[in-house]
């Protein structure tokens, strides 16, 4: 029992870490630009509720709250009914084009704190395994009919050379079915051996039907520029990989209930990273970036993405929305926002307590 809640303890005290990190990053950007513009930013907060910390600094109350799923700048002027006495460093006195910077700039640092990640582990260094040593091989598998044998050494696939595990098993993957030829070392003779993946019906995963035995591990470091590089390749794919995700969630061709977690849910995941290193945290928690960074972009009332929605009808109609029709809005995107945080929450209970 101690072990567990000493695990629970460590996955909470990591969850708070992360998710503290991603709201800063996220109000930076808001905060920066605010200021850049001439904005007078009253209010700086990590999370909501009442505080339990806080701090006056150069006209700005810094503040940690109670409730840490989520935080807020609050800007003079924001608030259409309030009463200006300084237009200057009120947010709505402000022109057009300089608000949307300051709205938009939250989501996008989330995308550079993503970047900023993955180069960081880039430059401390990745540990790769070198060799692709084929260890069992499964009776009648495409690897048996190909002529595969225990300890045969990949060196390349379809004239590639390769060297990592990964490497192999991405080829394998993306093949589609279609026929590989492995080069393999058989004891100092190098053998061309084609061999056609099946598809696993359980994963849906094109696969060969091997074990592969561990191989040496190196650590690959990078230089800072190559490594910022990596970053924003890395970004740039799972930016895409998870529009697309969302889109066959709307499209309903992948069940929200597998796909949507919320807090519990993500903390459990943090928990389950953990065990395989420091190194698989800051993985995950740029992949959370990147998705809140386009979960705000969303054209939602009260999101920043409803925000920039706003600004493009004051653009086309040359006058801001009237105050009925933004609280409507408001009001509207609350109800969906909230509607999706309680199902989060309910998936994030189904699958902790009555999950398979």
């Amino acid at each position: 029992m101690q072990l567990t809640i000493a695990a629970f303890l460590d996955t909470g005290i990591l969850f708070i870490v992360v998710l503290g990190a991603l709201i800063f990053v996220h109000e930076l950007g808001h905060f920066l630009f605010a200021k850049q513009a001439g904005v007078r930013v009253e209010r700086f907060s990590l999370g909501f509720g009442p505080p339990l910390w806080r701090q006056q600094w150069k006209g700005t109350e810094y503040r940690i709250s109670a409730i840490p799923l989520g935080g807020y700048v609050k800007m003079y002027g924001e608030n259409p009914e309030e009463e200006v006495s300084d237009p200057k460093g009120s947010f709505l006195h402000q022109s057009v084009w300089k608000r949307i910077p300051i709205v938009a700039a939250g989501p996008f640092f989330n995308f550079f704190f993503a970047i900023a990640l993955i180069a960081f582990i880039h430059i401390v260094g990745i540990p790769i395994e070198k060799s692709v040593q084929i260890g069992r091989v499964v009776e009648d598998s495409a690897a048996a009919q190909a002529g595969l044998r225990t300890d045969d050494i990949v060196v390349a696939v379809d004239g590639q050379s390769i060297e990592r595990i990964h490497e192999l098993k991405s080829k394998i993957m993306t093949s589609d079915g279609h026929t590989l030829t492995l080069q393999v070392n058989r004891g100092g003779q190098v053998l061309s051996l084609p061999i056609t993946p099946h598809l696993d019906l359980a994963s849906r995963e094109w696969r060969i039907g091997v074990e592969l035995l561990p191989g040496e591990i190196v650590v690959e470091q990078r230089d800072p520029l190559t490594a910022l590089g990596q970053g924003f390749t890395w970004t740039w794919r799972i930016t895409q990989l998870s529009v697309m995700g969302f889109g066959k969630m709307l499209s309903g061709a992948i069940p929200v209930s597998e796909s949507l977690a919320g807090p519990l849910g993500i903390a459990r995941e943090i928990g389950r990273q953990a065990n395989y290193g420091w190194r698989n945290v800051v993985f995950f928690t740029a992949g959370i970036s990147i998705s809140l960074g386009i979960l705000n972009l969303f054209p939602i009332p009260v999101l920043d993405g409803g925000h920039l929605l706003f600004f493009a009808i004051e653009i086309m109609n040359g006058k801001p929305l009237s105050i009925r029709k933004r609280e409507i809005a408001q009001q509207v995107g609350l109800l969906i926002l909230v509607g999706l945080m309680l199902f989060a929450f309910y998936n994030d209970i189904m699958n902790l307590f009555f999950q398979k």
